[in-house]
């Protein structure tokens, strides 16, 4: 009998029908457990990766990042600033992941996707009949972000193994969508279909998992790829003849050492991980990506574009033995073996072996690269780096250095040889002179690698990037680092989060659509 007020009483209904968003990361952002089964690759802050990693040598390294004997680690630093519980958030995988690298993000798209209790103040809202800039963007309309809010969004990550094959990475990704979807279903909530976001690396793994594992592509609604290296990176042959590049920043130093300083670290641990192998530049990359000059005359240019079987950068480049531009130095693949003396059988036959293993390597990756050609998800969207202030190795070039002689005969610096225990970029080499009455034999030249010469992202060029265009629905440029770049990029953000809902409207086809929506 209380007089009457304006009072209202509010209550939020969660939906019931789910569509997970899975996260999946680039290469070196899971963490792992190494082979030794103590030792963490922990991606909880630059701090925790200095501690253990900065002085860790290339012996050590070889001895604890084994591809099949590390395992995913579920233990990393779980960030504060969501509705869930720890406990929630490792169930969902986030301790999987670097959180260093993918915290802020993760927090910011799980608030974005479920923020039911203010959803007219959300970017989603924001977002409505707003134009980013994309090329075959459609801006999203006010029916499809309420159509969106029609279901719970939750936001998982799946860590991988990052040295396997990203085939094996893939059948891992697998496992998890299957086991989200069955617990929705087992606790009487509707989940069909996930949405999945990939990083670098995890879209390779992601690809591989929707074209390749049987009924992956039926469980996937659609994908939003982040700076993909689409058709690899010259990066990676980079950093087996020199180490992981810095910025010349005392930060880019540090990260460079926590990765591998030199030829040694990075070549011990690549030549055997597969995945970050199959980052290499692919056919589609084009030829003459690979050069190495004195002044303006080209000694070598590889791939070649007229060779038998086409553009072939495997046999020409990465398969390649022997020379002191070789992408991998067959004495630094296994620090592990035994001393044997300087050219003796044992010596030899060691080598072989390792080489072996390293050349089966190689064509496996070749086998990933024709697996995955043009395979996309049929919605697909992408944002890659194109931006001067970010530039990559698109062609990567060793540049003769050093005052040359007037009248100095010519040597074949094809046919040099190497000093010993040179790991950085640059190579002093013997070279033979090619006039043979020449009072000198050999000349000695030296070699620097040039610097990032491609806009991109600092790890993508900006043609491996922007290759899948012609597959998305919709590609954005931004200009962004590579790791940072869902932390750093508000465009990369907001893009990502107006693909979900564009790539969410295929909620009508499945089992989830509300009656009217059918």
């Amino acid at each position: 009998m209380s007089p009457p007020d304006n009072s209202a009483a509010v209550v939020s209904m969660v939906p019931d029908r789910i569509i997970p968003v899975i996260f999946v990361p680039g290469v070196m952002g899971s963490n792992l457990t190494c082979a030794d089964e103590k030792t963490q690759w922990l991606l909880d802050g630059a701090g925790t990766m200095l501690k253990n990693w900065r002085t860790v040598n290339a012996r050590e390294r070889k001895a604890l990042l084994v591809p099949d004997k590390c395992k995913v680690y579920d233990g990393g630093a779980l960030p504060e600033g969501t509705a869930q519980s720890d406990e929630e958030l490792k169930r969902r995988g986030w301790g999987e992941v670097g959180a260093m690298s993918y915290a802020p993000f993760l927090v910011w798209l799980e608030h974005e996707l479920n923020n039911f209790d203010n959803a007219g103040n959300g970017q989603r809202s924001a977002l409505i009949a707003t134009l980013l800039g994309a090329e075959g963007e459609v801006a999203i309309t006010r029916d499809e972000v309420g159509l969106s809010y029609r279901y719970r969004l939750p936001v998982y990550a799946c860590g991988y193994n990052w040295l396997q094959d990203n085939a094996m990475s893939a059948k891992r990704l697998a496992q998890r969508i299957s086991e989200i979807r069955a617990r929705y279903i087992r606790d009487k909530k509707m989940c069909d279909q996930v949405i999945l976001v990939t990083h670098s690396m995890g879209g390779f793994v992601a690809r591989y998992c929707v074209e390749h594992i049987a009924g992956m592509k039926e469980k996937v609604m659609g994908v939003v790829h982040g700076v993909m290296p689409t058709i690899g990176s010259g990066a990676v042959y980079r950093r087996m003849k020199a180490g992981t590049e810095s910025d010349g920043s005392f930060a880019g130093k540090q990260t460079a050492e926590i990765l591998g300083g030199d030829a040694a670290e990075m070549t011990a641990v690549l030549s055997e991980a597969a995945g970050p192998l199959q980052l290499l530049p692919t056919p589609e990359y084009g030829a003459d990506w690979l050069k190495i000059m004195d002044g303006d005359r080209v000694v070598l240019s590889l791939p070649k574009a007229d060779g038998p079987g086409g553009i072939d950068p495997y046999s020409q480049i990465y398969a390649s033995r022997g020379q002191w531009w070789s992408m991998c130095e067959e004495d630094l693949i296994n620090p592990l073996k035994p001393n044997h003396p300087e050219g003796s059988a044992e010596q030899k036959a060691q080598l072989d072996e390792d080489w072996l293993k390293f050349s089966t390597q190689m064509r496996n990756v070749k086998v990933f690269h024709q697996k995955t050609k043009d395979t996309y998800h049929p919605c697909s969207y992408a944002f890659y780096g194109d931006s001067d202030a970010f530039k990559a190795f698109g062609t990567v070039t060793w540049r003769r250095s050093g005052r040359i002689k007037p009248n100095q005969p010519d040597a074949d610096p094809l046919q040099g040889l190497p000093l010993k225990g040179q790991l950085e970029d640059t190579r002093t080499v013997t070279t033979p002179v090619k006039d043979p009455n020449s009072y000198a034999r050999f000349q000695i030249q030296h070699f620097t690698l040039a610097g990032p010469d491609e806009p991109g992202d600092g790890t993508v060029p900006r043609r491996s990037g922007v290759a899948l265009k012609a597959r998305m629905n919709a590609t954005l440029k931004v200009s962004v680092g590579h790791e940072p770049a869902y932390k750093d990029s508000e465009a990369a953000r907001q893009f990502t989060l107006q693909s979900i809902v564009h790539i969410a409207q295929g909620v009508a086809k499945t089992p989830l659509a509300y009656p009217e929506s059918k």
